[in-house]
C-alpha cells in the first residue's frame, strides 16, 4: 500500500481522537461555566458554521491555493482553537475559537480534511478503494470512541473546570501533529488551477447540485441528533454524568465502527445505492424509538441499535462519488456536497437548543 495511504489513515485517527473528546466535553463544559441552553446550541451552531466556511474556501481556492497548503493552513486554525479555547472562558473568544477550529460535532466529520483525504485516496489504492475507505472510516469512528472515552478523564481528575479546560490542549497538539504530516504528503495536487466549479463538465455539476440536494435532506435530520447535542440530552434529560457520557459514547463508536466494516461487504453484493437507501430506513426506525423509550437504558439500547447501521452510508456513499466523479473533480465534488450537508445541520443545534420557560423545549424532562 502507498506511503500516503498509512499517513492519511494515521492522520485520520488522530483527528478523529481530538474530535470525540471535544464533541462530548464541549456542550458540558459551556454548561459548567454556566452558559444557557441557547449559548450551547448557538456554539454548536458556530462549529458546524466553521466546516461550512472551510469546505467552500476548499471548492474555491483549493486547487489555486494548493491542497497540502490549505491542509496545513486548517491544521493552524486547529492548533490556534485550542490554545484560545485552553486560555479564555469569555464567550466571544471561545465563539471565534470554535468557529475557526473545524471541531466536528459529530465525533466523526464531514468538514475539509476529509473532502480532501475522500477526494485522493483513489489515486493510492486501485479496485481495493471500497475497503481502505471502510478501514478508513473505521479508524474515524473507533478513534472517536476513544476520544469520546477521553473526554471522561476529567471526571477522574477532580471535575474541576481548569482539568477540563485543559483537555482543549491535546486539541491543539494534534492541529501541530497534523501540521507537521500533512507537510510530508506528496502527489497530491491536481494540475486543474480553475476557480470553483469552472472547468468541470455539465455533466460534473449536474450529479454535484443534485446529491447536494439529497445529501442536504439527510443531514437536516442527521443534524438534530448529532453527538454533541445526544451528549447534552443525556445530561439534561436523564443525569448521565460526564463520567458515564465518557463510557456510553465510546460504546456508541465502537458499534459504529464495526458496521463500518460490514458495509463494502454489502454494497460489493446489491450496491452501494442500494445499502445506502436500505440501512438509513431501518437507521431511522431505531432513531424514533430513543426519546420514546423513557428510560436511559431503553434509549442506549435502541442508540446503539441505530448507530449499528445509521453510518453504513458514509464509505459507501464515498465509493459511489469515487464511481461518477473524475480524478480531477472529486474533491471540488466532495467539498460542495459536504457543504451541503453541513449547511443542512446549522439549523439542528438552533432549534434543539431553544429555551423556553428554564426548561429544553424539545428535550425537556418529564
Amino acid at each position: 500500500m502507498h506511503r500516503n495511504v498509512y499517513l492519511i489513515l494515521l492522520i485520520k485517527g488522530l483527528r478523529t481522537f481530538v474530535f470525540g473528546i471535544v464533541s462530548v466535553l464541549t456542550p458540558i463544559y459551556l454548561a459548567m461555566l454556566g452558559f444557557p441552553p441557547i449559548y450551547v446550541g448557538a456554539s454548536l451552531f458556530l462549529m458546524v458554521l466553521g466546516n461550512v466556511l472551510s469546505n467552500i474556501l476548499l471548492t474555491w481556492f483549493g486547487d489555486v491555493i494548493g491542497r497540502r497548503r490549505l491542509l496545513i493552513i486548517l491544521s493552524l486554525f486547529m492548533f490556534i482553537s485550542g490554545i484560545l479555547l485552553f486560555s479564555s472562558s469569555l464567550y466571544p473568544v471561545m465563539a471565534l475559537a470554535l468557529l475557526i477550529g473545524n471541531i466536528s460535532t459529530t465525533g466523526t466529520e464531514a468538514g475539509p480534511f476529509q473532502s480532501i483525504e475522500t477526494g485522493v485516496l483513489p489515486r493510492f489504492t486501485g479496485d481495493r478503494l471500497g475497503r481502505i475507505l471502510g478501514v478508513y472510516n473505521l479508524i474515524g469512528y473507533s478513534a472517536s470512541s476513544i476520544g469520546a472515552l477521553a473526554s471522561s478523564l476529567p471526571a477522574y481528575l477532580g471535575n474541576n473546570i481548569h482539568v477540563i479546560r485543559s483537555m482543549y490542549l491535546i486539541y491543539a497538539l494534534a492541529g501541530l501533529i497534523m501540521i507537521i504530516v500533512y507537510n510530508t504528503l506528496s502527489g497530491i495536487e491536481t494540475t486543474r488551477r480553475d476557480l470553483g466549479l469552472r472547468g468541470l463538465s455539465r455533466s460534473a455539476v449536474a450529479d454535484i447540485r443534485n446529491l447536494s440536494i439529497l445529501f442536504s435532506i439527510d443531514a437536516f435530520g442527521g443534524g438534530l441528533v448529532t453527538q454533541s447535542l445526544l451528549s447534552y440530552w443525556f445530561y439534561i434529560r436523564y443525569g448521565v454524568s460526564l463520567r458515564e457520557l465518557g463510557v456510553v459514547f465510546m460504546i456508541v463508536n465502537v458499534v459504529t465502527a464495526l458496521s463500518l466494516i460490514i458495509a463494502p461487504l454489502i454494497a460489493e453484493r446489491i450496491g452501494n445505492l442500494r445499502t445506502m437507501v436500505y440501512t438509513h430506513i431501518v437507521s431511522n426506525v431505531f432513531l424514533i424509538l430513543v426519546p420514546l423509550a423513557g428510560t436511559f437504558l431503553g434509549s442506549f439500547i435502541f442508540l446503539l441499535l441505530r448507530q449499528s447501521v445509521s453510518q453504513m452510508d458514509v464509505p459507501t456513499r464515498q465509493a459511489f462519488m469515487v464511481q461518477i466523479f473524475k480524478d480531477e473533480e472529486r474533491v471540488a465534488a466532495n467539498a460542495i456536497t459536504n457543504t451541503a450537508r453541513s449547511i443542512s445541520t446549522l439549523p439542528g443545534s438552533l432549534i434543539v437548543g431553544d429555551k423556553r420557560g428554564g426548561k429544553l423545549r424539545l428535550f425537556k424532562a418529564g
